[in-house]
């Protein structure tokens, strides 16, 4: 039984470590079906092999034998379904089931004046956001961008805010992003099915209210805002 809690451990810190099998053992210049074969035979690797596999895990085999020796340690992990702690074996436990962590992607989204297209290629950190406010939508799905202006400040979306959105999902009239030309602005949007017709609307009266055509041509609907992040100006 010993001999697979060894396996059990390697396997546990492996994944602490953010590493793969075969790299651990290429290091003790073993290769990966001699160490599975050892593993389904129950036969542990030799005292060199076994010094240098745990030596590349920041363990000791003390610690890989007998499960003592080596403090217990966790990982904090940042996904988008939220906070989790990973320990040496391999266990994971949420930090706050009820948070999000959205991915800030690196564009300014423009109350006013448009910034550039999306870039989903590059993100720039992870925004914290109740699940609850995405009403059912899976929270790998959202994105967050930081506003430039002050169109929207009605409802309270400042200039330096961050907005949560998910992009292509239309779902009725609401605060959505949009793509202007080569642009994006955050507006609210009336949607008319029967002239296919967007009204965009400002929160703001220093901006006027625009008619546009929902065909795609002009303006596009990038994605619905679901809420945002408010820092207040004053």
């Amino acid at each position: 039984m010993w001999r697979m809690d060894f396996y059990e451990r390697v396997k546990g810190l492996v994944r602490e470590k953010n590493t793969t099998i075969r790299a651990v053992t290429a290091r003790a210049n073993l290769s990966l079906n001699s160490y599975d074969t050892m593993k389904k035979r129950g036969i542990l690797p030799r005292a060199q092999e076994a010094m240098i596999i745990a030596k590349e895990l920041g363990t000791t085999v003390e610690y890989l034998l007998t499960g003592e020796g080596a403090p217990k340690s966790y990982v904090r992990y940042e996904t988008t379904e939220g906070l989790i702690l990973r320990d040496t074996e391999g266990r994971e436990a949420p930090i706050n089931g009820n948070l999000a962590l959205i991915p800030i992607l690196p564009q300014k989204v423009a109350a006013g004046n448009g910034q550039e297209l999306i870039d989903e290629i590059h993100r720039v950190g992870l925004l914290p956001f109740l699940k609850r406010m995405l009403r059912g939508t899976a929270p790998s799905q959202a994105r967050a961008l930081e506003v430039r202006g002050d169109s929207m400040t009605g409802v309270h979306i400042f200039d330096g805010d961050m907005i949560v959105f998910v992009p292509g999902e239309i779902r009725g009239d609401g605060i959505y992003v949009l793509r202007v030309g080569d642009e994006l602005i955050v507006k609210r949007v009336e949607f008319d099915p029967i002239s296919r017709k967007l009204r965009i609307m400002s929160e703001n009266p220093r901006y006027p209210d625009r008619i546009e055509s929902a065909d795609g041509q002009s303006v596009a609907v990038v994605g619905k805002v679901y809420g945002w992040v408010h820092a207040h100006p004053y």
